[in-house]
This record gives structure tokens, sequence and C-alpha cells, in this order.
């Protein structure tokens, strides 16, 4: 019987590799000889766009079945394979809406928020998260917030963060009924919350009620680093063409196969049911951590400062012991366990299926022997006070700038991004007269081991005269 089915990536990818073809094409190493032994198996597998392979993009076959997958499995009207992590579907986003458009723009968004803005020349307003006095982390943006901000001054777009570093979530359906009220468009980066629809528990937060969201695959499913995925949802105006004109613009025109390839098969592993019995094991854990936990140290649960909480991640307080978060950072590594990343007061842990339960004997026993100190550390928020811009994203960032001390940049506007990393949020933004509250925030940041983006020997760039002001 004829099968009128599309070949899988896998299949098209894998029929090549096995058809012993004489390769007068890229990449250089012709399938064999990439990395000596570690690329043996890998290298028959790394080709081009020939026929056969499909072209990202303008899929027309297996590229294109993987992206429908996608699509069915998020909710989605069509789902865009990213090969440049979610900092290319964000960027996506962020021009595919237009240029010079008025954006309400969550000022804990990731870095790359900020380049998407400027590459767009949108002008933006700012919506803050909702922090708890002396919570342990940054909130995040509540419905409440955007309607006030949109109330006072109209956007064509919201931009939002959820889940954060944290796995702290915001209630998206809210905040998309509140932004389809105001004739507003909403973007999502939830870059950490890929494994959303495969959790029962979690799926009510995916981000499918946003016009366009995009997901890391490789932060929590069995994908390569950098892989993603963007996805526009059926309501989504904005047609898939331009969508995918867009991401010319910003993404290779030599995308990886083995990067496509391993999110056909993250895919593929996370329908398979292994994320629902991870959440039973997490949930399991959960239970022997806080029914016997180390002195000083305790962890993060579902509080009301954010709609729901992502319980597959770990957020170890750890102040509680008199250390820093990148002290016990350094204490855990030392003990075999690296953690995702460490604040002021608190380290966090991602979790997925892949993990042997091994590693958290392993993890719970070197919190237990964590050493302990009689220092004082607290969480400190990215952003110090609300600001209103001196100075356009786009005109700050491309303006004539100077590198300064952190110490002497109070008063100064800012002409990067800056801040800690992870998580990525900016304490320094661009277009932004910098506090010194800011500078203060920074050189906590630094003296706690904390590492630091857009700051190179000790100096971050501000604009060098305010002509334009």
């Amino acid at each position: 019987m004829h099968n009128d089915r599309p070949r899988t990536l896998p299949e098209a990818i894998g029929d090549y590799a096995a058809a012993d073809m004489a390769r007068f094409h890229m990449p250089g190493h012709k399938g064999q000889g990439l990395m000596g032994p570690l690329g043996a198996a890998l290298s028959p597998w790394d080709v081009t766009e020939i026929s056969g392979t499909d072209d990202l993009h303008a899929p027309e076959g297996a590229i294109l079945a993987t992206e429908q997958a996608y699509a069915e499995a998020y909710g989605a009207r069509h789902s865009f394979l990213l090969v440049g992590g979610s900092t290319t579907g964000i960027l996506a986003m962020l021009l595919s809406i237009g240029k010079n458009k008025r954006v309400l723009l969550a000022r804990d968004c990731h870095k790359s928020a900020i380049a998407g803005v400027a590459l767009a020349g949108h002008d933006c307003d700012f919506v803050y998260p909702s922090t708890a006095k002396n919570a342990p982390f940054c909130g995040v943006i509540t419905p409440e917030a955007v309607e006030a901000a949109l109330s006072r001054r109209r956007a064509d777009a919201v931009f939002i963060t959820s889940p954060n570093y944290y796995g702290a979530c915001a209630d998206v359906a809210a905040i998309a009924a509140v932004c389809r009220r105001y004739g507003a468009l909403l973007l999502c980066d939830q870059a950490h919350g890929a494994h959303f629809p495969f959790v029962p528990e979690l799926a009510a937060y995916a981000a499918s009620a946003a016009d366009l969201w995009c997901v890391s695959a490789h932060k929590t499913l069995r994908a390569m680093t950098q892989t993603a995925v963007l996805h526009a949802s059926p309501s989504c105006p904005i047609p898939d063409a331009h969508i995918r004109k867009m991401l010319a613009l910003i993404e290779t025109s030599s995308p990886s196969y083995p990067l496509m390839l391993s999110l056909d098969w993250a895919l593929s592993q996370a329908k398979s049911g292994e994320w629902e019995r991870h959440a039973e094991r997490m949930h399991a854990l959960r239970r022997q951590f806080l029914n016997q936990p180390p002195e000083g140290v305790s962890l993060l649960e579902k509080g009301n400062t954010f709609a729901a909480l992502d319980f597959t991640r770990l957020m170890f307080l750890v102040n509680g012991r008199g250390i820093s978060g990148a002290a016990a950072q350094e204490a855990l590594v030392s003990a075999g366990v690296v953690p995702e990343m460490a604040d002021l007061a608190s380290v966090v842990c991602i979790s997925s299926p892949a993990d042997p339960d091994i590693w958290y004997e392993r993890l719970f026993a070197a919190f237990a022997a964590l050493p302990s100190g009689n220092g004082k550390f607290s969480y400190l928020p990215p952003v110090a006070v609300e600001k209103t811009p001196v100075l356009r994203v786009r005109d700050a960032l491309l303006a004539p700038s100077e590198a300064v001390p952190l110490e002497d940049c109070a008063g100064r506007i800012s002409a990067q991004a800056a801040g800690a990393y992870p998580p990525g949020v900016a304490t320094l933004f661009p277009g932004e007269r910098i506090a010194e509250a800011d500078v203060q925030r920074m050189l906590a940041f630094r003296e706690a081991g904390l590492s630091l983006f857009g700051v190179s020997d000790g100096r971050t760039a501000c604009v060098k005269t305010e002509n334009a002001v």
C-alpha cells in the first residue's frame, strides 16, 4: 500500500547517512573525521540543505513535519524550529510586530529582549514584577500591573517572561485577556518552560494564550544546546510567512542538522510520558527534603506572589546558613554537584527526566555538608528603583559611549545592558539614568562572586554625551 506520510527528519537524514554518498558539499568534514572519536557517530548526520534534507527557512518536507508535530503538542497554529536558542525567538517576536512600535516591556526581561527592542526601534514603557517585601526572589508580572500600565498608555504589544529563572509563573492567560481588551499583542519568553505541556500540573501555565511565545528545548528537554522553538497561536494576526521572513533575517543560513534532529528526538521523548513520571519523582524528592532539611537550608514552595511554581525546579535558600548562594555553589561544585545558578541568597537546580536517581542522593548530601558562616545575605532584586527612560533603547545603544568604572557611573545614562548572569536581567538598562542604588547592587553582585554581563575590567558603557537629552 502506498504511504503518503512525509518522511520524518531522522528518517531523511538517516537514509542519507547510510547511503555512503560522495559528499561534494558542506560541511568540510564530509561526514567523517569530525572531532576524532567524539564525532564518529555524529558526523554522518551533520549535513546541509541538499535534495531530501529540506530547508529550515522554507521547509516543505521533514523539517516541516517536525514543526507541525511541535505545533500539535504545544497547541500552536505553527511552530518554528530554532538553532540559535530562545534569543532567536525573542528577536523574531519583537521584529515580527513591525518597527517603531510601542511595547510594554517587563522590566525583568532577558537581555535578548533589549536587543530585539533596539533592532526594531521600538519605544518602551515598563511594567515591573510584583515582589512581596523580603521575598527570596524576583516576582512575576501580574494581570493587574499590565492593566494599570495599559490604562495609562496604550501599547502595540506586551512582552513578559514566564516562568522566570526561579520557576515562578505568571498568569499568562489572564494577562492575555487584558491585552486583548486593550488591543495589544502578547509576546511571552517561556524559555524555561519547554516541558510545561507534558506535566499535567503545569500545562495550564504554558504560554499558549500568548500570540507568540518561545521555549528553549535545551533547558529542560532532551535537546542539544542552542535548540529552541518559536510558537504562533491560532489567534495570532501575524502571518507565518512574515514570521519566517523575520527569522531568516537573524538566523544562520546554514543551520545545524544535528541540532534539528535533537529537537525531533526531544519531542518524541517528551511525549512518551517521561515528564509525568519525573513529576511524581520530584514530588517525592521534595517531601523527602522537607521532612529532613539541612540546618539553615530551605526549599522554595508555592507562594502568593506568583500564579504557580514549577516544582521540577529546585530553589534552595542557603542564607540561613550564613553563607551566600555563590559560596554555596562553590562548595557544591567541590562535592561533585553543579547547579544552574546562584544569587546572593540561593542556589537554583534544574531537574529533568534524564537525571539518574543517584544524583539526588549526592545533591542532598552536598547540601547537608555545606559550610556555615556568619554572613548576612538577602536577595537583591536586579532592579533597584522604578525609573523613566531618558533615551530610547536603540538611541542609547548606538550613541557614542565610554567605559566608566562601576563605582563612578551613578548619574550617567547607561549605553548597554548590564547585570548578573544568570539570570540575565538588566540592572543597568540602556537609556536609563543610573542610580546610586543600581551601582550598589552591581557592586554587591560582584563582591558576592556572581558573574556579571555588560561589565569588562570593572567598567560599563555609558553615553558619552547627553546632548540628545
